[in-house]
């Protein structure tokens, strides 16, 4: 089967170079022009080199969201591309008995399955060329859904969501990603209220705002279908949005979902915010009385699962203790990655925003303090503050406007 495969590879492909690259523990058949190029080509199979720190990412968090002692632990790639993650999970994460790799082009398919031959994980594999709400609705049925499904489109996931959401076994896990940032960072409102029935806002939190809207969107999705979803992990990186949700099968916590949802009023006059639950229109700003814009609906719950990320955090400081980090983890830059979840690990996730500080610079006509001082001075002040992952000097507390500008006044 493998020899088939790699002679398909070759008589379809004889205008295109290939590159073999090492990522994580596996080594990779791809397409050269991936590697040179700042656009990945689609064809002859679809890589992005960029996102490997996503897919990093994604490797900790299935391993540490998986029960160790379940049997039939399945993993489902549904727009696998050449393969990157399924080959990662099925070499890295030996606990998941089975992947399933989907993808529309059949190039991309047969390069996957060649990936697996490489890294020897073929024989826990299985390979499709379906569309993928074709291949999620056959997977839909009791039997075949799945423990852990990805789901990374190229551009919006809203018309998929349905379909991952009824292919998750219960308790299971889905990881979706966005890439279409421009309409849920606000530059097409009237596209992401069609698409994700939210209102973005353009600010200089706009990532944090498209993030809740994602959540926002399937948790609506999961309630038409009796589901629940406890969100694991969420960020955005570069030019993507990505979340890791739990999806329980409850009509009870269903019913309980516009507890989550709520909006966030922002006054693009003085930078003013604050959290809505109810939605009202007409709202005025209490500190410069502008009209205030209004997010939303969007998820104003915690988006972490901070268990999952202290042992995620056990794993990478074991690694260190022993020293090998590249055999263990096979992360190239494990201090940036030791740094992001330790952020993560003290944010103030269920606070639905954040500030940055360059905009107390140009608000109070000073110099910019440094992301740390500010922190520190708020929590020393009586407030809770944290950094956040959204932003390399964005930060969250539960002081207004008003009090962190009163605290910072005597940095």
């Amino acid at each position: 089967m493998g020899c088939a495969s790699l002679y398909y590879l070759e008589r379809k492909n004889t205008t295109y170079d290939w590159s073999k690259i090492k990522e994580g523990e596996v080594t990779l058949l791809v397409p050269s022009q991936a590697l040179a190029q700042k656009e990945p080509p689609k064809f002859p199979a679809f890589f992005n080199p960029a996102a490997k720190f996503n897919r990093d990412i994604s490797i900790l968090i299935y391993r540490h969201y998986i029960d160790q002692s379940r049997n039939n632990i399945s993993f489902v790639d549904s727009m696998c591309g050449l393969g990157a993650r399924g080959v990662r999970v099925g070499k890295e994460i030996p606990q998941i008995q089975k992947v399933v790799f989907n993808d529309f082009n059949m190039l991309s398919s047969q390069t996957a399955k060649v990936n697996t031959i490489i890294n020897n994980v073929y024989h826990k594999c299985d390979f499709y060329t379906l569309e993928t709400c074709s291949f999620l609705s056959a997977s839909s049925n009791f039997e075949n859904r799945a423990t852990i499904i990805d789901l990374d489109p190229f551009g919006t996931p809203a018309p998929f969501l349905d379909c991952i959401l009824r292919a998750v076994e219960n308790d299971g896990m889905i990881s979706i990603t966005a890439t279409d940032t421009a309409v849920l960072l606000g530059v097409y409102p009237r596209v992401c209220y069609r698409k994700y029935y939210g209102t973005p806002l353009r600010t200089m939190y706009s990532l944090e705002i498209g993030t809740r809207l994602l959540l926002s969107c399937t948790a609506l999705i999961a309630s038409r279908l009796d589901l629940y979803i406890t969100p694991i992990f969420a960020h955005s990186y570069r030019n993507y949005i990505r979340i890791y949700c739990k999806v329980s099968k409850s009509n009870y916590l269903a019913n309980k979902i516009s507890d989550k949802i709520g909006s966030v009023l922002h006054c693009f006059e003085c930078g003013y915010r604050e959290l809505m639950i109810k939605s009202f229109s007409d709202i005025n700003c209490p500190l410069c009385q502008k009209k205030m814009r209004m997010g939303g609906p969007l998820w104003i719950s915690r988006m972490f699962d901070k268990n999952v990320i202290f042992k995620i955090l056990a794993e990478i400081l074991e690694s260190e203790t022993r020293k090998a980090q590249e055999s263990k983890l096979g992360f190239q830059n494990i201090n940036h990655m030791k740094r992001f979840f330790e952020i993560a690990s003290k944010e103030l996730d269920h606070i639905p925003y954040h500030y940055i500080s360059d905009e107390f610079g140009k608000l109070m006509k000073n110099s910019t303090h440094p992301l740390p001082k500010i922190v520190d001075k708020l929590i020393m002040d009586g407030y809770n503050a944290s950094p956040t992952i959204f932003s390399s000097t964005g930060f969250k507390t539960d002081a207004n406007l008003r009090e962190i500008k009163s605290s910072l006044s005597n940095l």
